[in-house]
């Protein structure tokens, strides 16, 4: 049986810009996806200005090594500028031996302060990197919003720290267990979350998974990433309840979207046949194709019957692509292309007469459902201006 990233490779660069999209989006939160296909996509992106803006966002989750260093090195003179500030998201992602290891080149792009920083998690002492962590986790707790620099910062320190076997089994239940008597998780519990996902502790599993209907979106956004680095059953049987959930349904659908295996078809299917409101439909069916299993196939079929129009998930365009990734024909196929093809049109005149409709696709500049809010409230785009 052909595995999920089989299926999908000959599709990984696509001259059908609605199957790229739906590519990149799939890619996005799998944690297994091969380096050389990240090196594969930045390529493309260089090459290609209409995929430049959609593969700069959606492979931000992927490991940044070598060989996509010196890509980036090469094409961001080139880049036009007002696009430039994707690919140097992407430089603040690297690692950090890796950045020293090419400071000459990359100092332009990288803040001045940055290489101390940089040079204390390559050589810095355990005792010297636990000062610096303390020192932004103090400063993470009295910012008045979410200083997202700050925190890839700290991120970057807890990893360090996991890396080099500075913190126990023991220390991370401690913490766990402190942090879960508040009502509020704090930047310090958050980043606990993320070590226990570097450590692939799964005994938290079911922890992890009771979090997902909290009201704190960079929390969650760990917690997700912890459940789907796991990779196993285990964690499609804890999540199962929070799909039945308002407040939890786009994080638990997102964390088993991510889970390739019959469960987690099976678990996404009944959650489907039990949603009541449109817009879950949308999110569990969304996820289904996003499995690439023909299993899905009867559910995602019939759900095409209905009529209305999607305010969260760009539902012609998802199936067209499950469809046409898997080789399948369907009376309506070409319908549904059109509709989204449409669809794009429908945003271009919009965002050309000022108006961006959110929740139409588009090539150019877009905005994923997992990015920030360009609005500035800190949640996903999904879970604000995106609903």
């Amino acid at each position: 049986m052909m595995t999920f990233l089989e299926k999908i490779k000959p599709h990984l660069i696509s001259n059908d810009p609605l199957i790229q999209e739906i590519v990149l989006h799939a890619l996005h939160d799998f944690p297994n996806v091969p380096e050389e296909w990240t090196n594969v996509l930045l390529k493309e992106a260089f090459i290609n200005d209409d995929k430049l803006s959609s593969i700069l966002i959606y492979i931000e989750n992927q490991p940044i090594n070598e060989e996509a260093v010196n890509i980036l090195i090469e094409n961001i003179p080139r880049m036009d500028q007002s696009k430039a500030h994707l690919a140097l998201n992407l430089i603040d992602h690297i690692e950090p031996k890796l950045a020293l290891k090419y400071k000459e080149q990359l100092e332009k792009y990288i803040h001045k302060d940055m290489w101390s920083f940089f040079e204390l998690i390559v050589n810095g002492t355990e005792e010297e990197v636990y000062t610096k962590y303390g020192e932004i986790l103090n400063t993470l707790d009295r910012a008045k919003s979410h200083p997202h620099d700050v925190y890839l910062k700290a991120k970057k320190l807890a990893a360090c720290i996991v890396k080099k076997g500075w913190v126990t089994e023991e220390e991370i239940d401690l913490l766990v267990e402190e942090e879960l008597k508040e009502k509020w998780i704090s930047y310090n519990g958050t980043l606990t979350i993320y070590m226990i996902g570097l450590l692939g502790l799964d005994k938290h599993i079911a922890l992890l998974a009771s979090l997902l209907d909290r009201d704190d979106d960079i929390m969650l956004e760990e917690v997700s990433v912890a459940l789907i680095g796991f990779q196993s059953d285990e964690v499609v049987k804890a999540v199962e309840p929070y799909l039945k959930k308002e407040e939890s349904i786009i994080y638990a659908s997102s964390v088993v979207e991510n889970i390739k295996s019959d469960l987690a078809v099976q678990v996404l299917s009944d959650a489907y046949r039990r949603a009541r409101e449109l817009q879950d439909q949308d999110l569990l069916i969304e996820a289904l194709c996003h499995q690439l299993s023909e299993k899905a196939l009867p559910l995602i079929s019939k759900h095409m019957t209905n009529e209305y129009v999607s305010s969260m998930v760009e539902v012609e365009q998802v199936v067209y692509s499950y469809y046409s990734i898997l080789g399948l024909d369907h009376p309506e196929l070409e319908e549904w292309r059109q509709a989204a093809l449409e669809s794009e049109i429908e945003y271009r005149n919009a965002s050309e007469q000022g108006r961006v409709v959110p929740n139409i696709p588009v090539q150019r500049e877009k905005v994923g459902r997992n990015d920030p809010c360009p609005c500035g409230s800190g949640k996903k785009y999904k879970k604000c201006c995106g609903k």
